[in-house]
């Protein structure tokens, strides 16, 4: 059996219109064929039910008489095809959701994942199949999937349109995205070329942004030896809002708010970006948890490994961005006493450990909601705090290999030559990383009281005034609505909860501005009177505030570092101790 796909698109109706052609179909094949949309997109685990912008499915033969198609499933349809050697499968598929793992459509571009896209069979999943785009006149495609031979536009080598995929898995990991006005620079490492598409406009400088993806290339190519792929596509959407990436064999996508280039701390965040997603191309792409070969696209593929996956990436790409020169050693300190500080705030890490964080990712970090900062740990922060707790182990290599669900503890105790048990508690269990080993880099960890509610941590404090109140809630942002009580704090004993609306303190209107200063500069165990409001109804409370807990964290060299220890600082970070 032959497959092959032909993608149009209705910007103004927001429509992919595809044709799924079947050509030499057989018994064995056609009794009957049943047809699916995947439920997920690998690298973001969460079932999406692609199927549900699924419309004006039907199927017919080569010649246009109409075949028996129903609706098997919720992500399936039945295709009677008995007897007949071709046959046509037409859909159109709705694309109003811009994020890196659904697709969108509008008159400025398309963007696909394939996942979200390509209507599939068991039978064709390794099985190579052909796409044929067919975009307005004057859109210009990108994508990582190779030209169908004899189709190149040997202007450039890029294909008119037309491709192919080995495989399912390769049609899913390979986004396309088309547009008349994408910009378009290039470069290449150890004789690799590399592409960097931009959609959208901002204050972002594109020769400067491809100058700084070429020195993280460059590095993640020393780290590991080399490079794993041909050719390289870092797609970027330029949007209103947003920020995210997903990773992929040969490219990735990447999500950054428009003017989120200046000023320099948040050009940082899209250059870790760029660092994480790239990394990913050894680490989840090539080596990955052996529960997830092959992919089951149809249904939940549960490892307890995201947190190695995906915290040793969150880690490494702290250290490619650094080795880059993008980052200063001074930043690249105070943002792991940030992450630290991050993970100190977070009750949940008192409630799950991280491989249960990374086996219910599914169900939990990717359906967050107002308790989470309470029931959950993120397997990114907490994974890469134990790694920076490891000294991140040692530069590893990456291969097409499954990684048992046992296998990473065990070479770290290997490499340590011995039990690791602070570091199997604080992934089996609950236990928060010991960070003594980075006196190895001659770094210490320093903790204090907060400063005040914005104090992320990362630095000395900011003042030397006494400890202020503590509240135990964090508002929604610009509002004076609870976002989240923490638990154990003055706000859960109080009787707070999500969603109540603050309007007064001691009979004095609060404003957004104004709440967290004038509550945080009562002494503790100051008694107040809260108004608010729960679902329209008027309630008072007495609050009794709290001192401010020691969460907050900043790493700091050690009084007289050892040249041993200069010396291994500038092997990790790649620039002298600061």
């Amino acid at each position: 059996m032959l497959a092959s796909y032909r993608v149009g698109v209705r910007p103004q109706k927001h429509l992919f219109d595809v044709e799924l052609a079947l050509d030499g179909l057989d018994a064995k094949d056609t009794l009957p064929l049943e047809l699916w949309m995947a439920s997920w997109t690998p690298g973001s685990y969460l079932i999406r039910e692609y199927a549900r912008h699924v419309q004006d499915l039907r199927a017919e033969t080569k010649d246009g008489r109409a075949l028996p198609l129903v609706r098997a499933t919720e992500d399936s349809w039945r295709l009677d095809a008995q007897g007949e050697a071709s046959v046509r499968v037409r859909y159109s598929v709705y694309a109003f959701d811009l994020t890196v793992r659904t697709s969108h459509l509008d008159e400025t571009h398309a963007y696909a994942n394939g996942a979200a896209l390509f209507l599939t069979s068991d039978a064709l999943l390794e099985r190579p199949v052909s796409v044929r785009l067919e975009m307005p006149a004057g859109w210009r495609t990108e994508t990582a999937l190779l030209p169908e031979p004899g189709t190149e536009d040997h202007s450039d080598g890029h294909s008119a349109g037309h491709y192919r995929a080995a495989t399912f898995d390769e049609l899913c990991d390979s986004p396309i995205h088309s547009s008349p006005n994408d910009r378009l620079e290039e470069f290449t490492v150890a004789g690799v070329p590399h592409r960097l598409c931009v959609w959208g406009h901002g204050n972002e400088e594109l020769a400067a942004l491809t100058k700084d993806a070429q020195s993280i290339v460059e590095q993640a190519a020393l780290l590991f030896g080399g490079l794993p792929y041909q050719r390289y596509l870092f797609l970027t959407l330029l949007t209103d809002r947003g920020r995210g990436g997903l990773e992929h064999r040969s490219s990735a996508t990447l999500l950054s708010p428009r003017f989120g280039f200046r000023p320099d701390k948040s050009r940082q965040e899209f250059l870790l970006l760029v660092a994480h997603e790239l990394f990913h191309a050894w680490v989840v792409k090539r080596l990955r948890p052996a529960t997830l070969l092959p992919y089951r696209f149809r249904t939940e593929n549960l490892t307890r490994l995201l947190w190695f996956f995906e915290g040793f990436t969150s880690y490494y790409e702290t250290l490619l961005v650094a080795r880059a020169g993008l980052i200063t050693p001074a930043r690249l300190l105070e943002l792991w006493g940030e992450r630290m500080t991050q993970l100190a705030r977070t009750p949940g890490r008192k409630v799950q450990s991280l491989e249960e964080a990374s086996l219910t990712a599914w169900v939990k970090y990717y359906r967050p909601d107002e308790n989470s900062a309470n029931s959950a740990v993120s397997y990114y922060l907490k994974g890469s705090l134990v790694a920076l707790a490891l000294e991140g182990g040692r530069a590893f290599g990456a291969n097409e290999r499954g990684l048992p669900e046992d296998a990473v503890l065990k070479a770290a105790e290997g490499l340590a030559g011995g039990p690791l048990p602070a570091v199997a508690a604080a992934i089996r269990e609950t236990g928060d990383p010991d960070y003594g080993a980075l006196a190895s880099l001659g770094l210490r960890a320093r903790l204090r009281t907060r400063d005040a509610t914005a104090d992320k941590g990362g630095s000395k404090a900011r003042s030397e005034r006494e400890p202020g109140a503590y509240l135990g809630l964090a508002l929604k942002p610009d509002r004076l609505t609870v976002q989240t009580v923490f638990s154990d704090g003055p706000a859960e004993r109080a009787g707070l909860s999500p969603d109540d609306e603050l309007l007064a303190a001691d009979g004095y209107r609060l404003t957004p501005d104004a709440c967290s200063l004038r509550l945080e500069q009562l002494p503790a165990g100051t008694k107040t009177q809260l108004t608010y409001f729960r679902r329209d109804e008027l309630r008072q409370t007495t609050l009794t505030v709290g001192e401010r807990p020691l969460d907050t964290y900043w790493l700091e060299r050690v009084e007289t570092p050892t040249d041993a220890q200069k010396a291994a600082f500038l092997s990790w970070a790649g620039s002298a101790l600061p």
